[in-house]
């Protein structure tokens, strides 16, 4: 059974309500839960529409958001980008570990097959967050985005498919 609201309770409330805390917080201050305090604020005649005063702020975090998804996007596409063209490059070099724990740099014409295999997933991978980041600020045409993203995701992980069945056919 819930706890009794006190004059305590009320006198907190119109305190902390007049000092402009918002409904979470006061519950929060005072130990009771946010429907308690929207209880005790209807009774008293308070009420809770900061909406108008926090509209500004709401707004600016929003379009720092939707600068940061930019931001990201473009990021997400050099990666796969920067990929593509290393599984593209005329030399291919990775770097192995030896049995004694150094290093040596490996040069070849074409990545192994299991390189570009994880080059095409990290590609398909950046493509598919882009698309979903993408999305957040397409607003109708999201559907349409989510599609010609992952389509050509699709084709790029057919395409490097296509690749390692002709690598390992012709011995590389």
């Amino acid at each position: 059974m819930a706890a009794q609201i006190t004059d305590e309770d009320r006198k907190q409330v119109r305190t902390l309500h007049a000092a402009g805390r918002s409904r979470n917080a006061i519950a929060r201050a005072i130990g009771r839960s946010s429907s308690t305090v929207s209880k005790i604020a209807r009774e008293e005649g308070l009420r809770f529409e900061g909406g108008a005063r926090v509209a500004p702020a709401t707004e600016a975090r929003r379009l720092d958001l939707a600068e940061t998804r930019r931001q990201l996007i473009d990021r997400l596409y050099r990666r796969a980008s920067a990929n593509l063209d290393r599984v593209e490059a005329d030399e291919y070099v990775r770097v192995e570990l030896l049995p004694d724990g150094t290093t040596a740099r490996v040069r070849s014409e074409d990545p192994p097959a299991q390189d570009e295999r994880h080059h095409s997933q990290a590609i398909g991978s950046y493509l598919t967050s882009a698309a979903r980041l993408a999305e957040i600020d397409a607003g109708n045409g999201t559907g349409e985005v989510r599609s010609m993203l992952t389509d050509l995701a699709r084709g790029l992980r057919a395409a490097f498919a296509d690749d390692e069945g002709e690598g390992g056919a012709n011995g590389g």
